[in-house]
């Protein structure tokens, strides 16, 4: 006689490595979004050209450098946020395939 094999789970029903999937995902799309919008605001403010300032154009300028800030500050929580991400989706892709390849082990069931 020959023994049956129980019929494999199919990959996309292993939540854990789905969600870690998607995780990477998600977080590659961060993390290059973040890192090109970071490399595109010190190229910006590096060629910026320098001019004659006066009274009025200082405020003006103060308040463009502290917006200049505050996008290079969120672009850079985005481009870490990614990286936590895909670290995550990782680790948890990681156990998915682990659980998987465990319950594919012959005399489990």
């Amino acid at each position: 006689m020959s023994a049956v094999e129980p019929p494999r789970r199919p990959w996309y029903r292993n939540l854990p490595l789905v969600a870690g999937l998607g995780l990477i995902a998600l977080g590659l799309g961060n993390w290059a979004t973040g890192s090109a919008r970071l490399a595109d605001l010190r190229t910006d403010t590096a060629t910026e050209p320098t001019s004659t300032r006066t009274r009025g154009r200082d405020a003006a300028v103060e308040a463009d450098v502290e917006i200049a800030r505050v996008r290079q500050d969120f672009y850079h929580v985005v481009a870490t946020g990614g990286r936590l991400l895909v670290a995550t989706g990782i680790v948890l892709a990681a156990f998915g395939a682990v659980r998987g390849r465990r319950a594919e082990a012959p005399g489990r069931h």
